[in-house]
């Protein structure tokens, strides 16, 4: 049988202790660091209470776990998915993009295009410290690119 033990919440840390506590969906990164900037939970300033900007309290935690989109967004590929649509919508059966797309912007720029617009629409679990999470999602990629760039870590 399977049990599961107590944490102190589904979605946060606060110890280095709770990383191998009980079954979870979107467990925290297994090397205690903020998904976003990289810092080891020795290194973060706990939530505070109540008064901090996130729904509930974290009051104590070092890593909260968010949901954000998987890619950044990318208004052009979104204009042209969305001209993809506008056509769609006068065809009376089953209308895949791709074809359309291909047609007017080529194959490689067509599946740029559509990956692009499918990664900015699905979201995943990011565990963060408290001066990442408050970060918008345009924010939050470019600290990303510039982790990835001065790091050389891969982040989306």
């Amino acid at each position: 049988m399977t049990e599961i033990l107590p944490w102190g919440s589904l979605g946060a840390v606060s110890k280095e202790e709770d990383w191998g506590l009980g079954i979870r969906i979107n467990p925290p990164p297994s090397d205690g660091r903020c998904q976003v900037c990289g810092r080891h939970i020795s290194e973060l300033k706990p939530f505070g209470g109540p008064g901090d900007s996130l729904a509930g309290d974290f009051t104590g935690e070092l890593l909260v776990k968010t949901w954000r989109p998987d890619g950044p967004r990318n208004e052009e590929a979104e204009k042209a998915w969305k001209e993809a649509e506008d056509v769609a919508k006068e065809t009376p059966e089953p209308y895949d993009h791709l074809p359309w797309l291909i047609a007017k912007y080529g194959k490689e720029k067509a599946e740029d295009i559509s990956f692009s617009v499918q990664i900015h629409g699905s979201i995943g679990a990011s565990w963060e410290c408290r001066d990442c999470i408050i970060l918008d999602d345009d924010e939050y990629f470019e600290k990303l690119r510039l982790i990835e760039k001065v790091c050389h870590r891969p982040t989306f």
